[in-house]
């Protein structure tokens, strides 16, 4: 049977035009010397196998160069089709874009994954499709008609509901002037500590004969960090890194999903201080230090200033400019060229604003809240730069008259302010010793996205805002650079500078000694942690207690002594370092940190005012004791303190819990507190809203870069104008369009100054309604509790809630012309999908602006996995993965789990067909049907991706979701609540077929399971049913149990079902009747669900009855449960709770609501509406009884 892919659809007024490319044909002596294929093997050299490559050939860098040109090629005509207007599709675009990671894995980071270099908006929308055309013609038409009406009722007055306002605006430093918050003088006004003579002195001059325990262990340690320096080794730069946990997980965060960074695997365990995008983020303190002297790779932090670029390594080119001339190297001859050049050693990055939580707590500057983990040390491998740029012609020496020159970096990334781009001293880098590189290893590994692949710029000893990641092009000039993030970005300001835009700041910025180049000292307690607690009955235990932390310095400086303070800086206590292995270079370079640890008497830490650490480096420079803030929040090295206090906890008795000055981001656990300036600055921004109020469902409408609207602290803003201009990128802001979560808020308050928070009021519509804010609340707490009660016990199961797990596609069997089978494998190590019956997984597919997601329902497996195949879970034979538990309307519900002795199954070798359970082959199927383009409309987008997809390609998944759960022998769990119902009836339509099998088969194939079901699926054709011959074959070994009606809207002739379309009286022959055992499940087109089906089946049951709806993203499916009760208990009919009752049916998934509820009595059964949303905008329906 022909496929889709052999049939290209085609219009009548197409051409029927054949080329035909001239070839004169194999000459004579290549037809003789053929060989005889039949009678010989196929497996020959220089000839391709079936494994697609020529075996015996040692050398397949040509063949590979080979393939890199053709695919080349074929993007470029792809691009020309574009730029020529042709209309392309999803099959088009995914056909002209190789995907290189598959066949060569080598070069890629862990965790690599494809991504279609396009968006499903402009392959459906923004192209000229003839339906586009149409619908904008139409729409056009209603707008002139609209514009007219109101002219001539003299609209034109006022404006009207969506036309744009402009309202008044300034820049930052007319509106704080405007405010009288003008520069501070620029006076030096701290007054500087005072000391008593000797007070700080720890000399040996009065050293007693006689030396303590404590004083004997100082002394061992002192000594053997003697012999620990002197025997120093020089490091070769020929090392290797002895960190090997490098990625734990290649899972990705659903904060990404609906990202440009939507294919990137990220560690969950990384802090987001910046909100979701651009990725900015550190590690847990404790976790940093706790990866040891060299930092893995996924708990290395994180600063990004836009969405980070996907760039190949096969396209990828680096550009060295000098003198009119460009060398350009592809990524394998920078790394074949310069082999001997290579170096690998260790160094230790931190960011400028390490530390700036603590300064933003003091007031409020323009960068993030960054803890103490914004560092890290790892091996960098690559050539050095001098190297390379000596190969590009460019001499060792330039002299030009004293003229410094100034080597300038840009990286590939495009953030909201235009290029990332920065310089440092040509001399610098022609020094040898000062080791500049070009990274292309990170820990032996290729460099992962986030930190810069396939090559970046790594400056041992400097800030990492001058180590440019995402390296494409370098170039020599005779004066620093001027770009954005080279002038206005790494700068310490004068404290008095208080704003960005003043003639003070436009002149400082520009000053040259201003820019940050070199880390300072710093140092920082990781032991004890942030939290920590020690009981005081383990003070007389006599033990030590290990205090511990690193520290570090810039410009190779070696970090040379760290004091520690436990009574507030009045004495220091000498601590032990501790050194990466050979962390010399040149003789005196030191370009990796420290870590320190010092061993007190438990009673002393118990009794100690605070632990404070400092440090001292090469040139006996120490940290100041307290911090300076400055605009930008740069460089904070005070005194790093850590505050015991008093507490006791239930049962434990009292204790010791140590505070760290600050938590990263928004926590709040840290000793420090607001300063009452930023307390008078945060009760400002409380200011005063119109009294519009917005419902979540008008809220919700507005998701979308030309109307965006956000939530923040209750109140709503339109942000639609802000996208072109913010600073963080539209990405950044989209993320939350139209989301009522509590999330935008928490984001915007750890990001943002007060001068941000004026611009927020001046976008301001109005403010959430009452039940919008409690749904905000409530839905924050029920997050907050299922994160903390997640559990790690289930190590087989592989889908997650929170996380995209990789699937590789390893089999496309096509069941009819437009459908297919495809099966997936599982993750290593992951045997068992994890999905309960009725519930869905989602499939995510990576395209350039975000993830494209589809939600399906599993055609294979369709039984449980066994308990032994699932770790941890003792107490239930059937579910496989926990729902999270019901909290009010939130749509967080968690199944309780509980044992009914009538659904046990029989052993799994019992089972009719154990290929079918869970767990058995660690793959799963999805059937699907493939909406193919024509000439008017590019067609679906996931499922002609699926189509073309190469075999051994790999697609995202995520799950489950769902709220209906079966268990069992007619055990259902509803949004976490166990319902029992004898008799299923199923109304079913198109791929909504899909769910329904399940359930079925999951009924059908376990033995003892007598639940019957009655089952009416639609569908326009005969072919367009899905699943027949399986849905065939259920109902004929059934015996009865189960009866299928299916209805073609366009039957054929002969056909021996219902035709026409669903209504009432096919429902009422097919469907079991209203009881109180029966329960009524929907999944299919709206058209059919909601303007047919729910109708018909309010007015098939007596009132009271029980009305359930249950969310799906795709299609509308609802569940009704009938009572048998009549409703002679109402007075009359307008009496019953549901009389005119409305559902709304909405764009996006929302939780159970309670609509309408009666107390039951002893002669009534409880009358109860939920209300949930769907994809469907502003859909409402009347369920009138009377």
């Amino acid at each position: 049977m022909a496929t889709e892919r052999e049939k290209p659809t085609m219009s009548r007024s197409t051409p029927w035009e054949v080329r035909v490319q001239d070839h004169p044909g194999c000459s004579v002596d290549e037809v003789n010397r053929e060989p005889d294929w039949e009678a010989n093997h196929s497996h020959r050299i220089g000839f391709v196998n079936r494994d697609d490559r020529r075996p015996g050939l040692t050398h397949p860098r040509e063949e590979y160069a080979e393939e890199i040109e053709e695919a080349r090629k074929q993007l470029e005509e792809m691009r020309s089709k574009v730029d020529m207007g042709e209309l392309v599709n999803f099959r088009d675009l995914i056909q002209s874009q190789r995907d290189f990671h598959i066949k060569y894995p080598q070069e890629r980071p862990l965790g690599w994954r494809y991504v279609l270099n396009t968006t499903e908006d402009w392959v459906k929308n923004k192209q000229q499709w003839p339906a586009n055309l149409q619908q904008r013609q139409r729409q056009e038409q209603e707008d002139a008609k609209t514009e007219k009406h109101r002219q001539e009722t003299g609209g034109g007055k006022s404006p009207q509901a969506g036309q744009a306002v402009l309202r008044e605006s300034m820049a930052e430093f007319e509106w704080r002037a405007d405010n009288k918050e003008k520069y501070q003088e620029a006076r030096h006004v701290d007054k500087e500590r005072g000391h008593e003579d000797g007070k700080e002195q720890t000399g040996s001059a009065n050293v007693p004969v006689h030396l303590t325990s404590q004083e004997l262990s100082l002394l061992h340690c002192l000594e053997h960090e003697k012999d620990v320096v002197s025997q120093f080794k020089q490091n070769d730069g020929k090392g290797k890194s002895s960190q090997t946990h490098n990625r734990s997980s290649i899972a990705i965060d659903e904060q990404d999903q609906y990202t440009p960074d939507n294919w990137l695997p990220r560690c969950p365990d990384l802090i987001r201080i910046g909100g979701k995008h651009p990725m900015n983020a550190e590690p847990p303190l404790s976790r940093l230090f706790d990866g040891g002297l060299i930092t893995p790779n996924e708990l290395h932090y994180v600063r990004n200033h836009g969405p980070v670029p996907r760039l190949m390594w096969e396209f990828h080119k680096l550009d060295i400019e000098y003198g009119g001339r460009k060398l350009s190297l592809s990524m394998n001859e920078l790394k074949s060229r310069y082999r001997e050049s290579v170096i690998n050693i260790p160094i230790t990055m931190a960011c400028t604003g390490n530390r700036r939580k603590e300064l933003n707590l003091i007031r409020k500057s323009k960068g993030l809240n960054n803890g103490a983990a914004t560092v890290g040390t790892a091996y960098w491998k690559g050539p050095l730069l001098r190297d390379v740029l000596i190969s590009a012609g460019v001499p060792k020496n330039l002299e030009t008259k004293g003229m410094r020159h100034w080597v300038n970096f840009a990286g590939a990334d495009m953030p909201s302010e235009g290029p990332y781009e920065t310089s440092i001293p040509f001399d610098y880098i022609m020094d040898p010793a000062n080791d500049v590189i070009l990274a292309m290893e990170m820990n032996n590994l290729p460099l992962p996205a986030d930190y810069g692949y396939p090559v970046r710029v790594m400056i041992p000893g400097y800030i990492g805002g001058r180590c440019v990641k995402w390296l494409h092009r370098v170039w020599i000039t005779s004066e620093e650079n001027k770009s954005y993030y080279h002038t206005w970005d790494n700068r310490l300001m004068p404290s008095f500078v208080i704003e960005k835009d003043g003639r003070f700041a436009e002149a400082l910025f520009h000053n040259p000694s201003t820019a940050c180049y070199e880390n300072n000292l710093n140092s920082v307690i990781a032991k004890p942690a942030q939290g920590e607690t020690i009981a005081l009955s383990d003070i007389e235990s006599g033990e030590n207690y290990r205090i511990a932390g690193f520290a570090y310095d810039g410009g190779g400086r070696e970090v040379q002594r760290v004091e520690v303070s436990l009574d507030g800086g009045e004495s220091w206590l000498y601590a032990t370092r501790e050194f990466p292995d050979s962390p010399l270079r040149h003789g005196n370079k030191f370009w990796a940190w420290i870590h320190w640890h010092l061993d007190v008497d438990i009673s002393h830490l118990v009794r100690a005012k605070s632990i404070t650490v400092r440090a001292f480096n090469a040139s006996k420079t120490t940290q100041p004791e307290k911090p300076s803030w400055n605009l930008l929040g740069m460089m904070n090295n005070s005194w790093y303190i850590v505050k015991p206090e008093i507490i006791t906890s239930g049962g434990q008795g009292p204790a010791i819990s140590f505070r760290h000055p600050t938590e990263a981001g928004s926590a709040t656990g840290g000793w420090m507190k607001p300063s009452m300036e930023v307390l008078m600055q945060q009760a400002k921004q409380q200011g005063s809203a119109p009294e519009k109020q917005f419902t979540r469902e008008e809220i919700e409408k507005h998701n979308e870069f030309e109307d965006c609207w956000l939530v923040i602290d209750n109140k709503v803003y339109d942000a639609t104008s802000v996208l072109n201009w913010h600073p963080g990128g539209k990405a950044a802001i989209l993320a939350h369009a139209g989301k009522c979560h509590q999330e935008t808020t928490n984001e915007f308050v750890s990001i943002h100054d007060d001068f941000a928070w004026k611009k927020l009021h001046e976008c301001i519509l109005g403010r959430v309604t009452d039940k919008t804010a409690n749904f905000i609340r409530e839905s924050a707490e029920a997050a907050a509790k299922e994160e903390a009660e997640q559990s790690q016990d289930q190590k087989h199961l592989a889908l997650q809630r929170r996380r995209w797990i990789p699937v590789k596609l390893v089999n496309r069997r096509q069941v009819s012309p437009d459908t297919n089978t495809y099966t997936f494998q599982l993750p290593e190590g992951k045997t068992v999908l994890g999905l309960g019956t009725c519930q869905h997984l989602q499939i995510g597919f990576h395209l350039r602006d975000k993830m494209l997601i589809r939600q399906y329902t599993p055609t294979r497996p369709l039984l449980p996995a066994h308990d032994s195949q699932v770790r941890g879970d003792k107490s239930s034979r059937e579910h496989i993965h926990k729902p999270p538990k019901h909290h009010g309307h939130t749509g967080a519900h968690r199944h309780q789990y509980k044992q009914h002795a009538s659904q046990e199954r029989e052993a799994p070798e019992e089972v009719a067909n154990c290929s079918l359970m869970d767990g058995q082959s660690g793959t799963f199927d999805l059937t699907v049907k493939t909406y193919f383009p024509s000439s008017s409309q590019p067609g679906g987008a996931l499922s002609n991706i699926l189509d073309c997809l190469p075999l051994g390609s790999e697609v995202e998944v995520r799950g489950p979701t769902g709220d209906i759960i079966y268990q069992g022998n007619g055990h259902f769990s509803i949004e976490g609540r166990d319902r029992h119902f004898s008799r299923v009836s199923l109304v079913l339509g198109g791929s909504g077929i899909t769910p329904g099998y399940a359930l079925m088969a999951r009924i059908l194939m376990t033995p003892g399971d007598r639940t019957e079901i009655r089952v009416v699926d639609a569908n326009r054709t005969e072919q367009d049913i899905l699943l027949k011959k399986e849905l065939d074959s259920l109902e004929e070994k059934s015996g009865g149990q189960m009866k299928i009606c299916h209805v073609l809207s366009q039957a054929r002739e002969g056909w021996g079902g219902e035709r026409g379309k669903v209504d009432a009286g096919v429902l009422k022959r097919c469907l079991f009747k209203p009881a109180c055992d029966n329960v009524a499940l929907l999944c299919g087109p709206p058209g059919l669900i909601q303007g047919v089906v729910l109708p018909a089946l309010v007015g098939m049951s007596p009132p009271p009855f029980t009305l359930l709806e249950t969310p799906d993203v795709a299609r509308c499916s609802v569940m009704f449960s009938f009572a048998a009760l009549s409703c002679s208990t109402y007075a009359t009919p307008s009496s019953c709770p549901l009389t005119a009752c409305r559902l709304g049916i909405y764009r996006r998934p929302k939780p159970f609501r309670v609509l309408s509820s009666r107390r039951p009595t002893a002669n009534s059964h409880p009358c109860i509406a939920f209300f949930l949303s769907d994809q469907l905008r502003s859909i409402r329906f009347k369920y009138g009884l009377d």
